[in-house]
């Protein structure tokens, strides 16, 4: 997403139960929800737990994207409240199905270092699989209900890509991807600056730092001077490391490694992740089950967007997230053998 860099600054009982009224269905029977933590690596993880008024009818693990955002996709050091992730989850909870979301590590969100020296693990990208595959066991747990999905959105779609090949494989019937990107993180940065500097605009300085970074070699003099690379060059050394350990990672190899049947979901006007990102997704999967929705009119966070209206303007959009997303999904997963 845009300002993606960001994602780098940051290095089981139950809590609470409430009952929340449906996102969009004032007459529909009121969903529950349950606030839980998972400890991976030295830090306390923030999780929230929704259930359907039934018996549900699946469950969905939603893993959240980069930078530091709370279990409801709210990013308060940004002070951006798209609230999607509590959107997907009671739309989905309507629908049936029980989800936990879940908080991305940072100040602000919820998050607590418990063991700073086992917290330094989170510097490396692997580690997000780690956290990703402790909230699948919360969920198995507290929600035994099948189809079994793991729906990551943005950055947390390659989490997902990669959870869905590790150990707990077999116990996971889908994958959703929310606006996944198809480039490693340093490449998918520099699409993103090229969008927003003018046409021929020299990235000379942003290719020079990359490829330092790349290497572990020191950043050029010029790195901090530069507005295209200056938030890298202020960057401490966990975070560059989190940033080299991420851009390792192919996503569209990584998505091609699994076997479950795959959702692409992808929206029109999202300029942090633009479409041409979804089709190579879709490519990269071969004749593997793979369906890909596209939402034309729809963000990165799936809002309507106003005509005209700038990157930045459409990040901080807080209307309700559109349920055909959550619809989508829902129809998807009620297919998958069980």
């Amino acid at each position: 997403m845009r300002m993606f860099q960001q994602i780098a600054m940051a290095a089981v009982g139950a809590l609470t139960l409430s009952i929340i009224a449906p996102a969009g269905n004032a007459g529909a029977a009121p969903l529950r929800e349950r606030d839980d933590t998972v400890t991976v690596a030295g830090v306390e993880i923030a999780c929230r737990l929704t259930f359907p008024a039934g018996a549900p009818q699946g469950a969905v693990l939603l893993l959240p994207g980069s930078l530091f955002s709370d279990v409801d996709g709210n990013y308060p050091t940004m002070n951006l409240k798209p609230h999607l992730y509590a959107d997907l989850a009671a739309q989905l909870g309507e629908r049936g199905f029980a989800v936990l979301r879940m908080a991305k590590i940072g100040p602000g969100t919820g998050s607590r270092t418990v063991d700073p020296q086992a917290a330094a693990r989170h510097a490396q990208f692997a580690t997000r699989a780690e956290v990703a595959a402790a909230g699948l066991a919360l969920l198995r747990k507290s929600a035994p209900a099948r189809p079994l999905i793991v729906a990551g959105h943005s950055e947390g779609a390659l989490v997902a890509s990669m959870l869905a090949s590790a150990a707990d494989a077999q116990a996971i019937a889908g994958v959703v991807l929310l606006s996944g990107p198809a480039a490693p993180l340093l490449s998918l940065m520099r699409e993103q600056l090229a969008a927003m500097s003018p046409p021929g605009a020299d990235l000379a300085m942003y290719d020079q730092t990359v490829a330092a970074l790349r290497a572990g070699q020191p950043l050029p003099a010029g790195a901090g001077t530069n507005p295209q690379t200056a938030m890298l060059a202020a960057m401490p050394a966990f975070s560059l490391d989190y940033l080299r350990s991420t851009d390792r990672v192919d996503p569209v190899a990584e998505l091609a490694r699994v076997r479950q049947p795959v959702l692409i979901v992808q929206g029109g006007q999202d300029a942090s992740v633009p479409p041409a990102h979804a089709d190579r997704l879709h490519q990269g999967r071969g004749k593997l089950p793979t369906e890909l929705a596209r939402f034309p009119g729809l963000t990165h966070f799936y809002k309507v967007a106003p005509p005209g209206i700038s990157p930045m303007q459409s990040m901080a959009l807080d209307s309700v997230s559109e349920p055909a997303v959550a619809q989508r999904i829902a129809s998807w997963a009620r297919r998958l053998p069980m």
